[in-house]
């Protein structure tokens, strides 16, 4: 069983050879590579690569448009391998990990695909204030300590910097869905690797989880203010508009959004200045906020799909 290790990553040199020394710690099969997917703007990237002491297993690739999906994409078409792990450019594993997976993927066989807890690396305390307002991959998430099965009604998704799959359910599912991830572009939606194992999911496949498949994911200060946090649920509305409320057909639009949908925000609208000029406490401010930036993701979600109408 060939198995690829498929890291993307756009501008980031120094995380890209942190995540590279921290793989080169690892215990390997023979036949594992690793395909390092630069995207975007040529960085520096293809020198890590090449000058790290783990160059003999690293195969670069270089997609030039922006884009967390696409970049995946461009590097499961051109491997020949079985199985693929994904993970990130920014995170540190331990030293069973390929090796975690690789068990896991000999013991189970094809129709199950692979995922494992997270603990974040953080810069900084985050404000409790903001913690319900994260998403797992600040806060980290553990599903226990034994391997299982997650039953497909309780399974939510394994994190994108760390879950595998087998080519042939990839084949049969179809891969990442190139209109959502991270992109340039600073109001793109996210939940792509979610949208993907809902997909395995549906096709039948099963939900392995690891214990010990754990990452430490680096969690910038920046992830950890309100600005940060806002800009993520925005994004969050943005996904939910292109995932669940797309699809529906609704009667009653004003400027091609909903009429229920620019109702509620307009409501948030008000919630939030009255917030802001009555000083509520910083709990349910922040509660406000959050709900504020989803419901203007929703709006720019119809607003940006009826201009590509248009």
């Amino acid at each position: 069983m060939k198995t690829a290790i498929i890291i993307p990553t756009y501008k980031r040199p120094a995380f890209l050879e942190r995540v590279l020394t921290s793989l080169s710690q690892c215990v390997y099969p023979s036949d594992v590579e690793i395909h390092v997917v630069e995207n975007g703007p040529v960085s520096g990237s293809e020198e890590v690569c090449r000058t790290h002491s783990i160059g003999g297993r690293v195969r670069y690739l270089y997609s030039p448009i922006a884009g967390r999906s696409k970049a995946i994409n461009y590097a499961v078409e051109r491997s020949d391998a079985d199985f693929f792990i994904f993970f990130d450019d920014d995170i540190l594993v331990p030293t069973d990990m390929v090796a975690v997976y690789v068990s896991a993927a000999e013991r189970h066989g094809k129709g199950h695909f692979f995922g494992g807890p997270l603990i974040p690396d953080a810069e900084t305390e985050c404000p409790a204030d903001l913690i319900p307002h994260l998403p797992r991959s600040a806060i980290g998430w553990s599903h226990g300590k034994k391997e299982m099965e997650i039953p497909a009604s309780d399974f939510e998704f394994f994190f994108g910097a760390n879950w595998a799959v087998f080519k042939a359910d990839l084949e049969k599912t179809g891969l990442f869905s190139e209109e959502l991830g991270v992109t340039s572009e600073k109001i793109s939606p996210v939940g792509e690797e979610g949208e993907l194992q809902q997909r395995l999911i549906a096709g039948g496949a099963k939900a392995i989880y690891l214990p010990g498949a754990v990452i430490h994911h680096f969690v910038p200060r920046e992830c950890y203010t309100v600005g940060w946090v806002w800009h993520r649920n925005f994004r969050l509305g943005v996904t939910d508009w292109i995932m669940t409320y797309s699809p529906m057909k609704m009667r009653r639009k004003i400027f091609g959004v909903p009429a229920w949908i620019l109702k509620s925000a307009l409501k948030q609208k008000a919630k939030l200045l009255a917030a802001r000029l009555f000083g509520f406490p910083a709990m349910r401010k922040s509660q406000i906020q959050m709900r504020d930036a989803y419901l203007s993701g929703l709006v720019h979600g119809a607003r940006a799909e009826q201009n590509r109408v248009r």
